[in-house]
């Protein structure tokens, strides 16, 4: 008998959102303790200067932002779920988010940054176990499934977030309060999985996702010139507890842009498991690979483009069966604005979009 993909609900990230089945008994509470990646407790980035460049021209890349600018973003995070099954054939799921969205500078000092998130339009969808979803915010269904509630709500809305000299979240302002607005149509008793899945999905791990590939893999304080090497690890504890090291190499430096490749390695978590129901899910390893360009007037991303494998094993009390997360994140930034509406720039035309999508 084929069995359905284990731990699904709170394993599969965004799919958790998606899910309508029932989280643990445990009394929700909306106003509990903000995430890991909320802390600045990620560590500092070493620097290397192993360069076969010689004596290439080298730059200080950092962000150089005022108070007012505007950025419109577009993200899409793809996800694939490969796990074996005792008939021999893999169980495959996909899901796929697009979030379009705009940050704004609200506060610049002379050792951190305010920024403010506002999300203005959302598609998701999934095939998961034979369940298809799609759902788009600009037309969205009569009735909504209580999976995606969220992602309508969070339209219109957001939070706010400080960014150090290091380019690491110091602080977060209204996250809590977001979500609370975000879930207000979700069961109490869904909405631990629900807020599981948001903190993931319109992030994969929140905004710090963002963050990470684009603004905060830049160095702090140190010039650089093509093939240099600095990294910057980072702790992921949930859904699955991991440990991601990061090496960043800067491949090209124009008067514009600067090209850094990111590559690295995926190992288990220092402590814990994730578990679901009676499954529990253990890293074995995995890779990242990927490109970010970045706009040197700025330090702001213009493409960032991010595979990150995880190989995992399923422990259930009866077998145990492998594992493999695909997650393809794609972020597109347009034009610095100030004041004005968001731009739809191309909405409609998904990055990395593929075979079994709607467009």
């Amino acid at each position: 008998m084929k069995l359905r993909l284990a731990g699904m609900a709170g394993l599969f990230v965004v799919l958790a959102l998606a899910g309508c089945d029932k989280s643990s008994d445990e009394t929700t509470e909306v106003r509990r303790e903000l995430p890991d990646w909320m802390s600045d407790g990620e560590g500092t980035a070493s620097t290397g200067s192993d360069s076969p460049f010689g004596d290439a021209p080298s730059a200080e890349l950092k962000l150089q932002l005022n108070p007012g600018d505007r950025f419109p973003l577009r993200k899409v995070v793809r996800q694939e779920l490969t796990q074996s099954t005792l008939s021999g054939q893999p169980d495959v799921s996909y899901s796929q988010l697009e979030i379009m969205f705009a940050i704004s500078v609200e506060e610049v000092q002379s050792d951190r940054v305010k920024l403010a998130v506002r999300y203005d339009r959302v598609k998701y969808q999934h095939n998961v176990a034979g369940e298809a979803v799609y759902f788009d915010s600009t037309s969205p269904p009569a009735v909504v499934p209580i999976g995606v509630r969220a992602y309508r709500d969070m339209v219109g809305d957001g939070f706010k977030f400080w960014l150090g000299q290091d380019n690491r979240i110091v602080d977060v302002e209204g996250f809590t309060d977001f979500l609370q607005r975000c879930t207000r149509d979700v069961p109490e008793e869904m909405r631990s999985a629900v807020m599981l899945g948001m903190e993931a999905g319109s992030g994969e791990d929140g905004i710090a996702n963002f963050v990470d590939n684009s603004i905060g893999l830049l160095p702090y304080g140190v010039a650089q010139k093509p093939g240099d090497m600095w990294e910057r690890p980072r702790y992921v504890s949930r859904p699955i507890p991991m440990q991601i090291q990061n090496q960043y190499t800067l491949q090209e430096l124009t008067d514009s842009e600067a090209v850094v490749a990111i590559r690295g390695n995926i190992s288990a978590g220092n402590v814990g498991e994730a578990s679901s129901d009676s499954a529990q899910v253990q890293v074995t390893g995995g890779s990242t690979q990927g490109t970010c360009t970045i706009y040197r007037k700025t330090g702001l991303p213009k493409a960032s483009q991010v595979e990150r494998v995880v190989n995992m094993v399923v422990h259930m009390p009866t077998a145990e069966f492998r594992q493999q997360k695909r997650v393809s994140t794609t972020i597109e930034s347009f034009p610095v604005v100030s004041g004005g509406s968001v731009m739809q720039v191309g909405f409609d035309q998904p990055a990395g979009s593929q075979g079994n999508y709607r467009q």
